[in-house]
């Protein structure tokens, strides 16, 4: 593996059949961002595993600590445009810090019982359904107070940007559908301890017929649920038309549409 590194920023090249690309910022002292790019999507450990390897050169001989992450994948469907070169984009922030200090043992859950459970997965799904509508009101202002938006790494005038042109481009909803609500409960993978939901859904506009992945809500103990990191994909109804129906189902399952 060839390496090339400053102080606060650096490249590194993978050497295999892909031509991933991970390159390294100092964020603060002991603390650094890797940005994994690649032509063509790889799994969310495939990515971790990729960015170890420089991890473990950065921190010369410190222990690499995973924290927070976002990722953003284009994939072209129904014989789309050919994909770019930065197709998939993997972001993770490391921490170097001696053996001694990393963390050990299981942590507990939150939630007190199935209840209290119920009760959660009840209040996401409607916060979920509210959001998605909010952004199909131009309510953005309303919409942005649901979102972490500095946990979901883009600023604020992107996000809204994005949100308004997806909209215009959309119409007016025909049908806000969450169909799947997971709860992870204090998990110990997670960067913070707290309670992660993630919320599966599957939309249909006038002119997006297809709209599906999912939203992952985080609340940190003691605190609210906030929006955390997004998924989502989508089909106008011009791309469907020229999608041969064989290929829908699998399409529908690259986008987490699940069904009713």
């Amino acid at each position: 593996m060839n390496v090339f590194v400053t102080l606060l920023a650096g490249i590194f090249w993978i050497s295999s059949a892909s031509a991933a690309e991970v390159s390294v910022r100092q964020v603060q002292p002991g603390t650094y961002e890797f940005v994994l790019t690649n032509p063509t999507p790889l799994s969310e450990s495939d990515a971790r595993a990729r960015i170890a390897e420089a991890a473990a050169s950065t921190c010369k001989g410190l222990t690499a600590v995973p924290g927070r992450w976002r990722y953003e994948s284009k994939e072209a469907i129904g014989g789309g445009d050919p994909l770019s070169r930065e197709t998939f984009r993997f972001v993770l922030e490391v921490s170097c810090v001696p053996g001694a200090q990393v963390q050990s043992g299981a942590r507990r859950p939150t939630l007190q019982n199935e209840e209290e459970s119920r009760r959660i997965q009840n209040e996401v799904k409607l916060k979920s359904e509210a959001y998605f509508r909010l952004i199909a009101s131009k309510q953005i202002d309303e919409a942005l107070t649901q979102v972490a938006i500095a946990r979901m790494g883009v600023d604020e005038a992107r996000w809204k940007s994005d949100k308004l042109s997806f909209q215009a481009m959309a119409g007016e909803p025909l049908e806000i559908s969450i169909r799947k609500i997971t709860v992870y409960d204090n998990p110990a993978a997670a960067p913070e301890p707290g309670l992660y939901v993630a919320a599966d859904y599957s939309n249909v506009y006038r002119d997006v017929p297809i709209h599906c992945g999912y939203l992952m809500w985080f609340r940190p103990v003691g605190g609210e649920f906030h929006i955390t990191r997004e998924e989502t994909g989508h089909v106008t109804s011009e791309q469907l038309r020229s999608i041969p129906s064989a290929q829908l189902p699998e399409i529908k399952r690259r986008l987490r549409c699940l069904a009713p």
